[in-house]
C-alpha cells in the first residue's frame, strides 16, 4: 500500500535500506540528536518518536511544522 507522505516513504526507504536516499543525512542527524534526547533527564518516552519524526522532517524540508 503505497502512502501519501513523501517524507514518510524516504524514511522507511532509508530503515529498510531499499535504496540510497538523499535524505540519509537528514535520518542521522535526527537520529543522533534524538538520541541526545533520549538520553537526557527530561526526556519522556512518549516524546521520542514524535522529537525524531519532527526533526527528521525539519532537515528534509528546512520548514517546522507549526
Amino acid at each position: 500500500m503505497p502512502m501519501d507522505n513523501p517524507i514518510a516513504e524516504e524514511l522507511v526507504s532509508i530503515i529498510k535500506k531499499q535504496k540510497k536516499s538523499e535524505y540519509e543525512e537528514a535520518f542521522e542527524r535526527a537520529f543522533e540528536l534524538t538520541k541526545a534526547y533520549a538520553g537526557s533527564a527530561n526526556a519522556q518516552a512518549s516524546t521520542i518518536p514524535f522529537v525524531f519524526e519532527r526533526l527528521f522532517e525539519l532537515f528534509v524540508t528546512g520548514k517546522a511544522r507549526s
